[in-house]
């Protein structure tokens, strides 16, 4: 009983999916807006997720237009409600700018990333726009952190783009997977 329990606790570590809601979600991909595929590739995602795996969600430029600040935790990492979690990023209308550094910055925080295992999933369209370095910020909360990964959805994105998102999953050990 004993080490079971204990490596189940090892192999459940937190993940918070940090979701681009920029305006350039918008845009479409074969007729279809990015919006809508990023929908399907999330509700893909969580209903195959593993319900001892505690998940989180951030978004980021869901509220205004300009505002490089907008991020917010709309779950907090915790057991899973699939339905609820699904209907939150169902919810979401993308507005605004792209910190993509700030957002890693604060999943990490959320995760007490100094301390434990952190994963972050990132599900983006594009590049930082808010004066900042995605791949220095994820290359130091490598550093910083105790287990800090760092996956990366990228969709649309032109190759120079590609590598700026790309880099974030390189300088932590993580996943860079096109949509």
């Amino acid at each position: 009983g004993g080490l079971a329990t204990a490596t189940q606790a090892e192999a459940a570590k937190d993940t918070v999916i940090i979701y681009d809601a920029s305006g350039s979600m918008w845009g479409q991909i074969d007729n279809v807006s990015k919006v809508e595929i990023a929908r399907d590739v999330m509700t893909n995602l969580i209903n195959k997720w593993d319900n001892s795996t505690h998940l989180g969600l951030v978004a980021y430029g869901h509220r205004s237009k300009g505002d490089c600040a907008d991020i917010e935790t709309l779950v907090e990492p915790g057991p899973l409600d699939k339905t609820k979690f699904i209907k939150t990023i169902n919810d979401i209308n993308p507005k605004g700018k792209t910190p993509i550094s700030a957002s890693l910055q604060h999943a990490a925080e959320l995760l007490s990333y100094r301390d434990s295992q952190a994963s972050v999933v990132l599900i983006s369209d594009g590049i930082e726009t808010c004066n900042a370095d995605p791949c220095a910020v994820a290359k130091q909360l490598a550093a910083q952190g105790v287990n800090f990964t760092a996956h990366v959805v990228g969709f649309d994105i032109e190759s120079d783009d590609h590598a700026s998102l790309a880099c974030i999953a390189e300088n932590t050990g993580g996943l860079f997977v096109p949509a």
